[in-house]
């Protein structure tokens, strides 16, 4: 088993190192069995991959480059698992609707299936989508959901339909949160014409039966609908093992891909190393800032008021909002990479003076 352990080495070191560090195993084995002396080993080997043995930074910046290929490889895992869930159907919806409200027909119910699980502006992802995405829109990639509106409310007043609305739900085995109130307009505040106290609110009740999410709003006085119920799909369960195997396959495949171009530079030219450096600097800072910007905001998000789906992962990350800084970080990183695999000239061996 130890010999395959020492996978985790790079090739060079293994050829020159191999056999010494077995025996050193083989030796220490007895005292040190178990998962300490397999940590021990995969540790040193991961390491020993990015070269550089006197740098201190080098592992620091090895981490960075591989937890946002991590995340953004579970990303991709998780999206991939969702296209596999249950496609929306509106005849169900329909049996929802006379299920809470048997006696009032709502004005409007879809008639279609979304024609992908993830719209864009109601479309799927397309050629055409890619300037939604780079130029501001892409926080429109969103789950695609259906949707039945009311042109009056089933309870004569917001309050009778929202107390009738909360019972219906119940009886009918859901699973509600809310009420949520938010303002139905936002004015700039302090301003002579905007009164906190005089804006109409609306009323969003979250609730979730099985694979089914629905999100309930009673609109402010003079809109029309004046109520809506949306439809989606609840996450599915193979998003989370997808996810983490996603974070664990990118994880090691970006260690390893950050070791090889490391060992490459190590002994390269001082304007190879800096260009490198940059290029690699450039593409961490555009690939980081969406996170580090977008994570927080979600958090507040999800906070602020219930979920029963939470938002993608990809949404968590900055993307596919800030897509157009995700992807001029990659074409950045694909430069340094491109960079270090160029040929490089090692210095000759000096020959011998000969007397």
């Amino acid at each position: 088993m130890h010999r395959w352990l020492l996978l985790a080495y790079p090739r060079d070191y293994r050829r020159e190192r191999g056999a010494e560090i077995l025996e050193t195993v083989r030796a220490m084995a007895p005292a040190r069995r178990g998962p300490r002396l397999v940590a021990n080993l995969i540790g040193h080997g991961l390491r020993a991959r990015l070269g550089r043995p006197a740098s201190r930074s080098v592992a620091v910046w090895a981490t960075v480059f591989t937890l946002a290929c991590a995340l953004f490889g579970a990303s991709f895992a998780t999206w991939v698992a969702w296209t596999g869930s249950r496609p929306l159907d509106h005849s169900e919806l329909a049996g929802v609707v006379r299920q809470l409200y048997p006696g009032d027909p709502a004005g409007d119910i879809a008639d279609a299936e979304p024609p992908a699980v993830f719209v864009v502006y109601g479309s799927p992802l397309s050629w055409d989508s890619v300037d939604d995405l780079l130029f501001g829109d892409g926080g429109e990639y969103a789950p695609a959901t259906i949707a039945a509106s009311f042109d009056r409310l089933p309870g004569g007043d917001r309050a009778q339909t929202l107390t009738g609305l909360r019972q219906r739900l119940e009886a009918a085995g859901w699973d509600s949160r809310g009420p949520v109130y938010s303002n139905s307009y936002e004015c700039i505040p302090d301003a002579p014409q905007c009164d906190p106290a005089t804006i109409p609110s609306d009323i969003t009740v979250y609730a979730m039966r099985g694979d089914n999410v629905l999100d309930i709003h009673l609109y402010g006085p003079g809109t029309t609908p004046v109520m809506d119920l949306a439809m989606a799909r609840a996450t599915p369960w193979t998003v989370y093992p997808a996810g983490i195997a996603g974070f664990l396959v990118a994880a090691l495949s970006a260690w390893f891909l950050f070791g090889w171009a490391s060992r490459r530079t190590e002994h390269g030219g001082p304007l190879t190393r800096a260009s490198a450096n940059l290029l690699y600097g450039t593409g961490m800072f555009l690939w980081w800032a969406p996170i580090l910007f977008s994570a927080p905001l979600v958090l507040l998000h999800h906070t602020g008021e219930p979920h029963f789906r939470w938002h993608p992962l990809w949404e968590w990350l900055g993307q596919p909002t800030l897509s157009l800084p995700f992807l001029l970080g990659g074409l950045s990183l694909t430069a340094a990479l491109t960079l270090t695999a160029l040929p490089q000239r090692r210095p000759a061996d000096r020959p011998l003076a000969h007397s």
